[in-house]
């Protein structure tokens, strides 16, 4: 008997000690679900619905920062302002962002702050028309864009194991700001900006071999600002990339700035031009913290005139 009743002590203490262990990374878990720091993306699907937009793709989501434009800015335009830009897998312009973009505009706005981030990625599509892959992302699934925490997200689209997002959060070189803001922190010196570029060369060569520029993507961004352009004001935007960079996609869409300035020009929305600004970058596509600083002022600045 004494033998059952040591064996069934030492079970019980450790279904205890699983327990105790578990709560414990409910606990250290609550803040990081809670705050949005579960991934790049999961924070902009719990913020609450805003009143203006940074919509894009990852250019913009490192590029442009709320903080930086509401303190230029002051009060003029409703809030928040949250950077609502993805990647180039999951907010190329189409028919899921744009109902994304929907559902996170507070209804009633009238007078939002709209940046349209664009370049030739994200209007073009491989394969064809009318077959959008981010259909099948939670860009294109996720219907309730607003939810802390959002279960939905959490469930579908998060997939590491609980005690990894505990160690991936303390050494993360990606964090997202409440606002939306992705910051990027790695390493900057010469020879690690040339390996990465070389990289994203290679990545983008392999695109424009591969893609056109969508017709359908073309009318989702005139969709895109049509709709921003009912609640306040919208401003397209053609961020700075590395020279190498950026003469493949004059190599490869030659007609693209002449196409966003016809756009603009016939949703009577102005179009910045900032592709050939020399703002450092991490790898050609992306700019480093710094940079997305001091661009970020100079896109206010513009904005105040």
């Amino acid at each position: 008997m004494g033998l059952f009743a040591s064996a069934g002590f030492r079970l019980l203490a450790r279904l205890l000690l699983l327990a105790g262990l578990a709560a414990a990374g409910a606990l250290a878990l609550g803040p990081v679900v809670l705050g949005g720091q579960v991934d790049a993306f999961y924070g902009r699907f719990t913020s609450p619905l805003a009143g203006s937009l940074i919509v894009g793709t990852s250019r913009a989501a490192q590029g442009i920062r709320p903080a930086v434009l509401r303190a230029q800015l002051g009060p003029q335009y409703e809030g928040p302002l949250l950077n609502y830009a993805f990647t180039l897998t999951h907010s190329p312009y189409g028919p899921a962002y744009l109902r994304s973009i929907r559902r996170k505009l507070r209804p009633g706005v009238k007078n939002g702050l709209f940046i349209v981030a664009v370049d030739p990625w994200s209007l073009s599509l491989t394969g064809p028309e009318g077959q959008y892959p981010e259909d099948n992302s939670f860009i294109g699934q996720l219907s309730e864009v607003s939810q802390r925490p959002n279960l939905a997200y959490l469930a579908r689209y998060q997939t590491k194991p609980l005690y990894r997002l505990l160690l991936d959060y303390a050494t993360a070189t990606e964090r997202l700001h409440p606002d939306g803001w992705l910051d990027v922190r790695i390493g900057t010196d010469s020879a690690q900006v040339r390996a990465r570029t070389a990289r994203k060369l290679l990545d983008y060569r392999r695109l424009a071999a591969t893609q056109h520029l969508s017709a359908g993507r073309l009318q989702a961004l005139r969709a895109t600002i049509a709709l921003l352009k009912q609640h306040g004001r919208v401003c397209v935007v053609r961020l700075p990339v590395g020279p190498a960079l950026l003469q493949l996609e004059q190599n490869y869409q030659p007609g693209f700035d002449p196409l966003m300035r016809q756009v603009a020009a016939a949703l009577a929305v102005p179009y910045f031009d900032y592709s050939a600004r020399p703002y450092a970058t991490t790898d050609g596509n992306h700019m480093q913290r710094a940079a997305s600083a001091a661009f970020s002022q100079r896109l206010a600045k513009d904005l105040r005139r």
